[in-house]
């Protein structure tokens, strides 16, 4: 009976002694620090807890994001990005902040950028700020220059109220999202962060002309100045096919090309796609909604997925949580699980190739009408909506 009594008391001090060192997790908005090689790019996630599940709403610009699958355990929180394979793995170091990395999963070794976070801070940029003495709203024609002195056009739009600025990039693969930051003086500082595009925007303009910096894990230049009508090359004269012939797994292994009678005597519309790509993501939440109002009309769509994962497996598990995750009404085949799978190599025919997505709008007869490479996506603002409208007239076309 003594020994019983003595074991009990030890194994309560245990226990006393585990709670003691064992932390939890504060809920409301924690602000995190993406320490990249070249600059730190803030952003904020705000946890939520509910019948001890936890979720959280990640605040990027004028965009937010639904973040769920968060798991909390010995002091150590997995917060999983979206549908992509990265993860924020932090761990408490006190009550009210973390520490751990952005975990690049579909790499082999696995790519760690070191993240910090606090706990109570709403802002982005808290520091205090002076009184602008530029004015960015409107659009800027820029060329880009990367660490390979490879030059590319560009767009920034800007929107400024007082210190407030938000804004997005424009090239002739696609957008970079949404932009948050602050004007202060003559110097600009603006933020994304989704997962994927994670970037600080930086920059001064001075005597109307704009000098910045994309910074990240690497750095790009960027000059201009401002011309409202700045726009991008035509994105339906980069890419080209002759024709489409392929024929690739559905998620339940099943060969499907467009001789099948699902797609005889239709127009069809192909988007080359990859869960790991944003612009896709954003493409695709266009695309299924219409699907849904628009397919009885006698059109269909196929998206080409080339997936950048470790493995095949690995490939379809990502697509099969797009799947689920989107209810993808139309087909979604594995066209590439790799990096090195390219879709020049798989279809015949298709000339410079250079973004995801490209989009194919193809007749009844499947001859190619129009290739549109790149995609500028919701905050493009004017840009998405002219898209959408050559979008809604290329169909009737097609449906004549």
């Amino acid at each position: 009976m003594i020994k019983k009594i003595a074991l009990l008391l030890s194994l309560n001090t245990l226990l006393m002694s585990f709670m003691a060192h064992s932390k939890t997790l504060n809920t409301g908005p924690w602000r995190f620090e993406l320490r990249a090689t070249h600059g730190t790019i803030p952003f904020v996630i705000d946890i939520k807890k509910k019948n001890n599940h936890f979720s959280g709403v990640l605040h990027n610009g004028e965009e937010t994001i639904q973040l769920k699958g968060l798991t909390f355990a010995n002091d150590e929180l997995k917060i999983p990005l979206q549908m992509y394979e990265m993860s924020l793995d932090m761990k408490l170091s006190a009550q009210d902040s973390m520490t751990g990395f952005l975990i690049r999963h579909n790499k082999k070794p696995e790519v760690k950028t070191p993240v910090f976070a606090l706990h109570g801070e709403k802002e982005r940029f808290p520091e205090e700020k002076s009184k602008p003495r530029i004015d960015l709203n409107g659009r800027w024609k820029v060329v880009m220059t990367d660490e390979q002195e490879l030059k590319t056009d560009g767009i920034i739009v800007f929107k400024q109220k007082g210190n407030d600025l938000h804004g997005t990039i424009l090239t002739p693969t696609g957008d970079y999202r949404y932009f948050e930051g602050f004007v202060s003086g003559v110097e600009f500082e603006a933020a994304s962060f989704d997962g994927v595009y994670n970037y600080l925007l930086r920059g001064v303009v001075q005597d109307g002309k704009l000098k910045a910096k994309i910074l990240a894990n690497y750095r790009t230049a960027v000059e201009g100045s401002k011309d409202d009508k700045a726009q991008l090359p035509d994105a339906y004269k980069q890419t080209q096919v002759t024709a489409l012939n392929f024929e690739f797994p559905d998620l339940t292994g099943k060969k499907v090309s467009l001789k099948d009678p699902k797609y005889l005597n239709k127009p069809v519309i192909i988007t080359f796609f990859g869960s790991w790509c944003p612009n896709c993501i954003d493409e695709m939440n266009y695309l299924i909604p219409w699907y849904n109002e628009n397919h009885k009309r006698g059109i269909e769509i196929v998206a080409l997925a080339f997936e950048r994962s470790l493995t095949e497996a690995d490939a379809k598990k990502q697509l099969m949580k797009v799947q689920k995750t989107k209810k993808v009404p139309y087909a979604l085949l594995l066209a590439g699980s790799t990096s090195a799978d390219k879709p020049a190599e798989k279809i015949p025919g298709l000339k410079n190739f250079i973004a995801f997505p490209t989009t194919v709008f193809l007749n009844k007869n499947h001859e190619v009408v129009k290739v549109h490479a790149g995609f500028n996506g919701p905050s493009t603002g004017e840009f998405y909506e002219k898209w959408k409208t050559e979008f809604t007239q290329t169909v009737s076309e097609l449906l004549k």
